[in-house]
């Protein structure tokens, strides 16, 4: 185990002890890297304090796990095995939770669809390349990082399987990065809410860990924990509907989106935009795109003016039977949401006399259930006094049905234009729609 080298001082932890393993690591260039890539995004457009960046939730994340692994690990005295595994376990989790996000695109998850379209691979697959030497990011300097982790006797591959959540060591372990309350999604729920200025959702960090135990299995929490942890369930499903799925937050991050893609895709350009920063892929956009179109979005989102507007919306509980048979038709056709959102789009382009690019159809709630899965999964275990193991769902069945059934969105299909088009929009679609539901799934 390391000695305090330093102490950072921290809006959401207070301070924050760093070891010579952690002070070492975020020296890299890779690592600093994170102080120019927004955590939220694009969020900014709706809150604009929401500005805080990657670095700050690396260095959060690799706190608790730092706190997890004190007391899990280090101070356990019934976990059965010897100090020098103890001390490996407990490095390995530390340094998995500061690097976990190295390989973030510019603007964090706005960008990551295209990164997976570029180049067939997320940020943890990239980052678990980077860890093992296999990527060097593209920077002066960079390529250090699995030389620091191999001095401190810590496996570069064990790194990259723990953050792509294929570690094949203790579950445990796991759980602690990525698991179901995890030092991640703890981390970017409370230094978020801070960010942001929401005044919604409790998350109780400090009982959250303090009842947290480690069996042979997994992790598990002590019955006392409950509340705890319906309070962290609660907090996770209003961040995502509040903040993370706001209606300006997705019509800023599509239409970065959209603006890169084609500057990236479809044009040629800036094949590298992974590895730049927020600002310097913005700037080429806005300054050094070959697209008219590129640099009419990245104006507008960089000097926020006349961002597109929302012109219809369906949203879930609020839907008649038409709106039912639209929806059905757009499902039943097997096409992905978007593969749907592009064929939708070019139809209303076309009948509305709009130019490509400024007509985007949001099919939020199918592609949140393509991506945020873990809302439904509740695999959350508790023990009682004599160590027993319970489920979530036995200790209070109703609050985990609402759960798994609770939605992170509720917007079902939203069609954003910028305000030129407004009127255009709102006497055509409805025919539109009418026609695609008469027509069934050939639309």
């Amino acid at each position: 185990m390391n000695s305090t080298k330093m102490t950072i001082t921290d809006p959401v932890y207070g301070s924050i002890p760093l070891s010579e393993l952690q002070l070492e690591l975020i020296q890299t260039v890779e690592v600093q890297r994170l102080n120019a890539i927004h955590q939220l995004g694009m969020t900014y457009q709706v809150y604009p304090s929401a500005h805080s960046m990657r670095f700050a939730h690396a260095l959060g994340v690799s706190h608790l796990a730092d706190r997890m692994g004190r007391q899990l690990i280090l101070e356990n005295e019934k976990l059965g095995i010897d100090s020098k595994s103890k001390d490996a376990f407990y490095k390995l989790v530390v340094a998995s939770g500061l690097l976990h996000d190295v390989c973030h695109t510019p603007w964090s998850h706005t960008l990551e669809p295209l990164l997976l379209e570029v180049t067939g691979k997320d940020h943890m697959q990239l980052t678990g390349e980077l860890l093992t030497g296999k990527l060097i990011w593209p920077i002066k300097g960079a390529g250090h990082i699995p030389d620091i982790l191999t001095r401190y006797r810590i496996s570069p591959d064990d790194v990259s399987l723990m953050i792509s959540k294929h570690y094949p060591g203790p579950r445990y372990l796991q759980q602690m990065i990525f698991g179901e309350v995890d030092a991640d999604t703890l981390d970017y729920l409370c230094r978020d809410f801070l960010s942001t200025g929401v005044n919604f959702g409790h998350v109780d960090v400090d009982r959250l860990i303090q009842t947290m135990v480690v069996r042979p299995d997994r992790l598990y929490f002590r019955e006392k924990g409950l509340q705890a942890v319906r309070d962290f369930l609660n907090a996770r499903i209003e961040m995502y509907s509040a903040v993370y799925l706001h209606k300006k937050t997705r019509i800023a991050d599509l239409m970065f989106l959209r603006a890169a893609r084609k500057s990236t895709v479809e044009d040629g350009q800036f094949g590298d935009f992974w590895s730049m920063t927020d600002d310097e892929f913005l700037s080429l956009l806005l300054n050094n795109a070959k697209s008219d179109y590129v640099r009419d979005i990245a104006w507008r989102l960089k000097y926020r003016q006349d961002l597109f507007k929302r012109v219809f919306h369906l949203e879930a509980g609020s839907v008649n039977n038409d709106d039912r048979r639209l929806l059905d038709v757009l499902s039943g056709s097997a096409r992905s949401p978007g593969e749907i959102s592009a064929i939708l789009e070019k139809k209303i382009g076309s009948q509305c006399e709009i130019p490509n690019g400024y007509i985007i159809v949001d099919l939020v709630s199918a592609a949140t259930d393509l991506s945020e899965s873990r809302f439904k999964e509740l695999d959350i275990m508790f023990i009682d006094k004599s160590d027993r193991p319970i489920a979530l769902s036995q200790m209070d069945k109703p609050f985990a049905e609402y759960i798994r059934h609770a939605q992170p969105s509720r917007s079902l299909l939203s069609v954003y234009t910028p305000e030129i088009y407004r009127s255009r929009c709102i006497d055509q679609l409805p025919r539109i729609f009418s026609t695609i539901k008469n027509e069934g799934t050939g639309y």
